[in-house]
């Protein structure tokens, strides 16, 4: 009874590290260059936005570039440029290879991978002189 309890809990364990391994291998490659296209809205604080923040109007639209320039694993670094400003950004893929974390100079958004070309995302930051929120598409250019 032992022995068969052993050999069960040892094809438990290689399973779970092939699972893991298999995950792993299909972490997508999102280096490169992203066309961006959102709708946002702003509330101003005061009377003029931050030279940092890409949305200004409280209700609007932004057609801007991502590029991911270098990925290690889930972690990924890159910058955005709008014809307003440009800022650097970190991002992670989740354990799901759908979902996108990503962080910027001044917010965050909360992605899902659709396809290896589309990703849909929602963007907010909050700051002393305006908070935005933003909903939009990134698309691989190919």
């Amino acid at each position: 009874m032992k022995k068969s309890a052993c050999i069960t809990s040892l094809l438990l364990a290689t399973l779970f590290c092939v699972s893991v391994c298999l995950a792993d291998s299909d972490i997508p490659n999102l280096v490169g260059t992203w066309t961006v296209k959102c709708e946002s809205g702003v509330v101003l604080k005061g009377k003029e936005p931050s030279p940092k923040t890409h949305h200004t109007q409280p209700f609007g639209n932004l057609n801007a570039e991502a590029v991911i320039t270098k990925q290690q694993g889930r972690i990924m670094h890159g910058t955005f440029k709008s014809n307003r400003a440009t800022e650097n950004f970190v991002a992670a893929i989740g354990y799901d290879n759908k979902t996108i974390y990503h962080a910027d100079e001044d917010g965050f958004f909360e992605g899902k991978l659709i396809d290896k070309d589309t990703i849909e995302f929602v963007y907010r930051h909050v700051t002393p002189t305006e908070s935005v929120v933003a909903v939009g598409v990134y698309t691989r250019n190919k």
